[in-house]
């Protein structure tokens, strides 16, 4: 029973660093690199994604595998809204799931492709772009399971100018390749 209030402490500081709520966007000082790390389940990998949206100004590229997450997908409508330039390519597979937010994102206006992976296999990638300063990638999908029940993690990335710029080709090359419709 000695142990019992050092294992309760623990527990409570373990806890609270896998459930950190995800802090508004601070730009470091130029030419900084700065990075954050989230995982899923329930690890704040769907509120950074949401902030990082809510804080963009200018414009966002998505290129993800699945997109069923409707918070995600109404803060995407919300910052179209006030002028935010956005671009989604989904895997045209998972572009057909009933579940698939793209058909909802075209209603509200935003121009949304769906990419067949090369050879015929998947367009699994899951990253986006914000303002061209800040990146998101990881295994984490944009979809409620990823965010409640899978293991999965988000990385952003902020100015790191070379790797995002890569990115940014990647996306535009992927971007002329998508079907506009499923």
């Amino acid at each position: 029973m000695k142990f019992k209030p050092i294992f309760v402490a623990l527990l409570l500081i373990l806890f609270s660093y896998g459930c950190r709520t995800p802090q508004p966007q601070e730009q470091a000082p130029q030419g900084e690199i700065e990075t954050a790390a989230y995982f899923s389940p329930r690890g704040g990998c769907e509120e950074a994604v949401v902030n990082l949206i809510n804080h963009s100004k200018r414009s966002i590229d998505i290129a993800i595998y699945s997109f069923t997450d409707r918070k995600i997908a109404r803060a995407l409508i919300k910052a179209y809204k006030r002028g935010v330039k956005i671009r989604v390519i989904i895997d045209y597979g998972n572009g057909k799931s009933r579940y698939c937010v793209g058909p909802l994102l075209e209603k509200a206006g935003i121009p949304v492709r769906y990419k067949r992976g090369s050879g015929g296999g998947l367009m699994h990638n899951k990253y986006a772009i914000y303002d061209g300063e800040i990146l998101s990638t990881g295994s984490f999908n944009w979809t409620s399971n990823a965010n409640r029940r899978n293991d999965e993690n988000l990385v952003i990335i902020r100015n790191d100018s070379h790797l995002i710029e890569l990115y940014q080709k990647n996306f535009n090359k992927l971007w002329k390749l998508a079907e506009l419709t499923n």
